[in-house]
């Protein structure tokens, strides 16, 4: 599996909003707001990415399914 840039971005950004999750717990560096508004755009980004994923599993599988369809024809 490629690794593209979209999964860099959103591990990059993973890894820095833990950092700042665990700066809040011990102390505090970003306000609450700040580390929730964060934590939604980075909820967003994998919800996207997985949406991304399972649609073009659905268009392997559709394939695979057409393909056992015309094998049987033949």
């Amino acid at each position: 599996m490629k690794i593209s840039w979209i999964d860099i971005i959103l591990a990059l950004l993973g890894l820095f909003i833990a950092y700042q999750l665990i700066l809040a717990i011990f102390g505090g560096s970003w306000q609450t707001e700040s580390l929730i508004i964060g934590l939604l755009i980075f909820n967003l980004g994998l919800t996207w990415k997985l949406g991304e994923r399972i649609f073009n599993l659905d268009s392997k599988f559709d394939r695979h399914i057409e393909w056992h369809k015309n094998k049987g024809k033949n």
